[in-house]
Order: structure tokens, then sequence, then C-alpha cells
């Protein structure tokens, strides 16, 4: 249901329907992405839709495996949101989804075609991160940061 704003000449949402923009930091040890980690729960009848991600090495740059990944569930199959390549997981240095490296062309964070990465995943499913290749050695955590909406 919508109210009408003459001042703005336009349909306003009561803020109950609106989407709401949610931040998730966590810090996740070096282990626990090697064994893959849960960042954002089910949630039920309700999906996650990713608005941005930061990705930070810590404690040294990752070593051995070949990126981290971040997975959601779409129509009942993982897709992979965001892969981040662990020559970009340099200590310290801060990784966003669509900022460019200083090589031209290459993407800090690749992410699906056509904004793929930034729809809504599947209902009742859950947002994690994982190493894709060898275990990941030498960095001591990773610190993730999502941007989220949760869709009803």
């Amino acid at each position: 249901m919508t109210r009408y704003d003459s001042g703005l000449n336009r349909g306003v949402y009561p803020d109950a329907q609106l989407p709401i923009r949610y931040t998730l930091r966590t810090r996740v040890t070096l282990a626990q992405l090697n064994a893959g980690f849960t960042l954002l729960a089910a949630i039920a009848g309700f999906s996650y839709r990713l608005i941005e991600a930061s990705f930070l090495a810590v404690g040294g740059a990752a070593t051995t495996g070949t990126s981290v990944n971040l997975i959601g569930t779409r129509a009942a199959a993982p897709v992979q949101l965001c892969v981040v390549a662990i020559a970009r997981l340099v200590q310290s240095v801060l990784l966003r989804t669509g900022t460019p490296f200083a090589t031209a062309g290459a993407e800090s964070i690749t992410t699906l075609a056509d904004g793929a990465s930034f729809a809504a995943l599947d209902v009742n499913t859950p947002i994690t991160v994982i190493t894709v290749g060898s275990a990941m050695t030498v960095m001591t955590n990773i610190d993730v940061v999502l941007d989220f909406a949760i869709d009803g």
C-alpha cells in the first residue's frame, strides 16, 4: 500500500515495506575459511540479496589456495557470488566488488555477469565463504564485510 506525497509528486511506501540495507562485518579465521564458514544463516521464509562485498587479508598474504569464494543458492544450485583470487589477497589491502586493480581490465573481485551476483537468492538458504583449491596458509584471518537486504 502506498500513500501519495503531493509535495514530491510521488507515491511513498510505508517504512515497513521498504527494503533495509544490513551490514555484516566478521573476521573469519583461516581454519574456518578452509572448512567453509556460514556468514549468514538461512532465515525461514526469507531470501538474501547481496548489495556489496569486501574482503581484507589479515596477518599475511593468502597463499596455496586458488581463491576465496562467496557462495549462495539460486534455483536450488550453488552460485559463486564473488570470487577473490589469492593473488589479490595481500595483507591489509581492502578489496571491494567493482573496484578495479591497478592493472587495466582486471577486477578486484569477480562477480557474475550482468549483475547476477546482486539478484535475490533462494528462500531458506545461507551465504557462505570458503577456500577453493588447496587449503590456504600464511594469512591468519580474513575480514568479510557484506552489505545485503533480506527479501520476503
